[in-house]
């Protein structure tokens, strides 16, 4: 009993760092989001939608306009929710508690696809579900330059 009351200072600080350490080596993602579950849409394209498809989604939607862009053309007339947001004022609480607190889809639009596609990263990292990239081209990617293997080069032997 006196070795306890010697060394309880060390032992209320050794025992909660074990615990934590036992738990952490036991289970998984207890203390970090799963990267790869996150970015799974991404890479597969499933988190991009154009306004065919925006057409046909059933239920609530939340649109959110990213910046200082006007709908013209087809898009226009909007059923649902438009939210004009600009992109470093998106995680303020008022804004992001009524981008988590929607029952439905939430779609992003921005002229720029990229800030779109950094706004949905942050999005869906924060938990938020059911949230689409609007883009007219899926297949946005361009490479700068053109892939050429170099001939003049061999294998040393």
């Amino acid at each position: 009993m006196e070795i306890i009351k010697q060394y309880r200072v060390v032992i209320l600080i050794l025992l909660p760092i074990l615990i934590l350490v036992i738990i952490r080596s036991v289970s998984t993602n207890h203390f970090k989001p799963d990267a790869k579950k996150l970015a799974e849409p991404s890479v597969l394209r499933s988190n991009l939608i154009n306004s065919k498809e925006l057409d046909a989604i059933s239920g609530k939607t939340l649109l959110i306009i990213l910046g200082e862009v006007k709908i013209t053309g087809t898009n226009s007339f909007y059923p649902g929710e438009v939210l004009n947001i600009s992109p470093d004022s998106i995680l303020e609480k008022s804004n992001f508690n009524r981008i988590k607190n929607h029952n439905g889809t939430i779609i992003l639009f921005s002229s720029n696809v990229s800030l779109s596609a950094r706004m949905w990263m942050i999005l869906s990292q924060m938990g938020i579900e059911r949230l689409y990239i609007l883009t007219e081209d899926k297949d946005n990617e361009s490479f700068k330059n053109k892939f050429r293997p170099d001939s003049l080069t061999r294998p040393e032997l």
